[in-house]
């Protein structure tokens, strides 16, 4: 990849000028698809919208249960055909080859390690339910013959769907007891997913700091044990907390590095989710086309493995580069496929970025009783939830839309709680740009009175 001259070109139309104020207050958050998330990392994609992705299915715990070493040579041979399929990316014949192996005599812990399995494969293609119900199935067979390493297992991947559902608390929960039996217990694969998967919660809230903490502690494990998935997902990780924290360069070398990691090991849902966040790089800098043709890369990739969450993110990531070029009905297309599949599967940190891209788009359309009333839906899950980066960005937002109404004492309330969210998160270029908003704002309200 050619290297880049990351001066942001001058906008020229009016739409350009706009987008740019609204990429300043939304940017990240807008972070899974637009900051909605946007930026997941194998742990875990971008108004600026676009927050980076993590690896979700490298931060699900492993857990085997003894199945490759089972002397029933039938179950072995099934389940050596499920977990290869299981590694090919072909998650429904997986599931149903595992479903086949759970009809044959198993011991407790092969049943248990099938049921994670199964459960892995429904989290991947984006069916929650399922995942969870056979999550649980295996918690209870674990806990019932004291099988510390699958109870770990579980919890952790359980955790996994309460974040994907927004609900940080009780996933936070999970993680912190999956992690104190993984590190009592020395079992470091799992250590790492769970340190990651924990630092992913910190950026979620918004505690870069900490997030970063947690994703460097599980790197030098992944480095120090030759875990080269586990590295490729804390190096995405890192990345993401340089991209929120607005250091696109150096971001972009984590991106880099990861991706470099993933061709090496053959794994095409880590390199669409590195390619996904280089892209967002590419488009946050201005270069839309490039940025496109990566996006539209990621986009196949991920329907092709039948990856739906995935999907909704490169969806979304596609609306908000058409969004930038001026299409903004083709943006809103995007946006609204994005947002069906984000309610479909009750990813309501998703659904909140969804409604606040929509916004944007009404808010260019000139359209304002709309895009506020898009912003204030996202907001009202963002607080619910606790994604505090979106909770910041809608409110940037609202006052925006103020503004452009012509109430300027509104428009300061709201860009007022803006800065002081972007501040406790530690946000610097939302921070400088927002000061500048309500400092234009203040001297045009002196003016009025003169």
């Amino acid at each position: 990849m050619k290297n880049i001259d990351w001066k942001l070109k001058q906008p020229k139309s009016l739409i350009e000028k706009i987008l740019i104020i609204v990429i300043i207050l939304g940017g990240i958050s807008a972070i899974v698809y637009f900051v909605s998330l946007l930026f997941p990392t194998k742990q875990e994609k971008g108004v600026q919208k676009i927050e980076s992705s993590d690896k979700k299915v490298r931060e699900m715990a492993d857990y085997l249960g003894g199945l490759p070493l089972t002397k029933n040579q039938e179950l072995k041979i099934l389940f050596e055909k499920g977990y290869s399929l299981y590694e090919d990316e072909k998650y429904s014949e997986a599931i149903d080859t595992f479903q086949a192996c759970l009809n044959l005599k198993t011991e407790d812990t092969e049943k248990e390690a099938l049921l994670i399995l199964i459960g892995k494969a429904f989290y991947t293609i984006g069916k929650l339910k399922e995942a969870e119900d056979h999550y649980q199935e295996a918690l209870l067979i674990g806990k019932k013959v004291n099988d510390d390493e699958g109870i770990a297992s579980a919890l952790g991947n359980i955790g996994l769907i309460y974040r994907t559902k927004g609900d940080l608390d009780k996933a936070l929960m999970y993680h912190q007891e999956a992690l104190k039996i993984d590190q009592e217990r020395s079992y470091k694969k799992d250590e790492v997913s769970q340190l990651g998967n924990i630092g992913v919660i910190y950026r979620y809230r918004g505690d870069l700091d900490k997030a970063y903490k947690y994703h460097q502690e599980a790197l030098k494990i992944d480095q120090k044990i030759g875990y080269k998935e586990g590295e490729s997902n804390q190096l995405c990780s890192i990345g993401n907390v340089y991209y929120v924290k607005g250091d696109r360069d150096t971001a972009l070398n984590y991106y880099r590095e990861a991706l470099k990691i993933d061709e090496e090991i053959g794994y095409r849902q880590g390199k669409a989710i590195d390619l996904g966040n280089i892209g967002n790089v590419y488009s946050a800098e201005g270069y839309l086309d490039q940025a496109l043709k990566y996006c539209q890369e990621v986009l196949e990739i991920d329907r092709e493995i039948g990856i739906r969450q995935g999907e909704a993110m490169d969806l979304g990531s596609i609306g908000m580069i058409y969004e930038s070029m001026g299409d903004l009905d083709k943006a809103l297309k995007y946006y609204q496929d994005a947002l069906d599949i984000e309610r479909e599967m009750s990813i309501r940190q998703g659904e909140a970025k969804g409604l606040a891209s929509i916004g944007n788009v009404y808010y260019l359309k000139g359209d304002l009783d709309q895009g506020l009333k898009y912003y204030q839906e996202a907001l009202k899950i963002d607080r619910e939830i606790g994604i505090r980066l979106g909770e910041a960005t809608a409110l940037g937002n609202i006052g925006l839309i103020y503004q452009a109404k012509g109430d300027l004492d509104q428009t300061l309330k709201y860009l007022n709680k803006a800065l002081n969210m972007f501040e406790e998160i530690g946000m610097l270029e939302q921070i400088e740009r927002t000061k500048r908003n309500i400092e234009r704002i203040t001297q045009q309200m002196k003016n009025k009175k003169k």
